[in-house]
């Protein structure tokens, strides 16, 4: 299939639902097995300018303890398509909820011809108004080369076999609150694991009914903002429906 016929053929999967996958209420319910999440999402980038895109995840609960999900992302301008699965055990700890997701993701840079495969551990832990993010990535680049009869360039590759994954998120109202605000800090995002580049945001959700949340982001990340020399490298806005089917 074409490139433009993938580029459809995600837009067509993730119509039903925009936003970025709910960072609250993981829980199975015990009756509604599938939930779709999808957002669409706009911004600046320091090195690629403007640029817009789209999001899905569909996310499947097997029992009440464990679930399985697959994702798609395309960002235009940028020529990032990206696609993800995970697999999540819940472990529930008094009236929190500890999470051990388990994670292969792939971008394709199609701008730079970069492949960049990641595999994720991470642990999740969920209260009423705090969550936590510890984990390790394991990140690679492919270059690939270009060959004709006036161009050899080799292809090139490296990879971070340690890159800690760390993230804070704070709530002003209890998680089941039909609406919320909330601050996040954070170096890793729905489709990328970092090192320093840390997104720095506001959140929010706000319940259309019991199946349906309205909620969206606003984020700066900075580039090598642990430092004092940092600079804006990129600001972005996500919005969207959080469904549970």
């Amino acid at each position: 299939m074409k490139r433009k016929g993938w580029i459809l053929l995600a837009l067509l999967l993730s119509m039903n639902a925009f936003a970025q996958p709910y960072s609250g209420g993981r829980r199975f319910d015990g009756e509604h097995r599938n939930v779709v999440d999808g957002y669409m999402l706009g911004g600046f980038n320091v090195v690629t300018g403007w640029f817009i895109g789209e999001a899905g995840t569909y996310t499947r609960h097997l029992t009440d303890r464990w679930s399985v999900s697959a994702g798609e992302q395309v960002q235009f301008f940028k020529q990032l398509y990206s696609v993800d699965v995970m697999g999540t055990y819940r472990l529930p700890i008094g009236k929190t909820n500890l999470y051990f997701d388990g994670r292969v993701l792939f971008n394709r840079y199609d701008r730079w011809n970069v492949n960049e495969p990641i595999v994720n551990l991470s642990a999740y832990w969920e209260t009423d108004y705090v969550d936590l993010r510890l984990g390790e990535s394991l990140v690679s680049y492919h270059k690939m080369g270009v060959r004709d009869k006036y161009l050899d360039y080799t292809d090139a590759s490296y990879t971070e076999p340690l890159v800690m994954t760390f993230g804070i998120g704070v709530n002003i109202r209890p998680r089941s609150n039909p609406w919320n605000l909330g601050l996040f800090f954070r170096n890793y995002d729905h489709f990328y694991y970092e090192n320093w580049n840390i997104n720095w945001g506001v959140r929010f959700h706000a319940a259309l009914n019991p199946q349906m949340k309205l909620f969206g982001e606003f984020d700066v990340r900075p580039a090598g903002s642990i430092s004092q020399l940092a600079t804006r490298y990129e600001t972005s806005l996500k919005a969207g429906l959080h469904y549970v089917l």
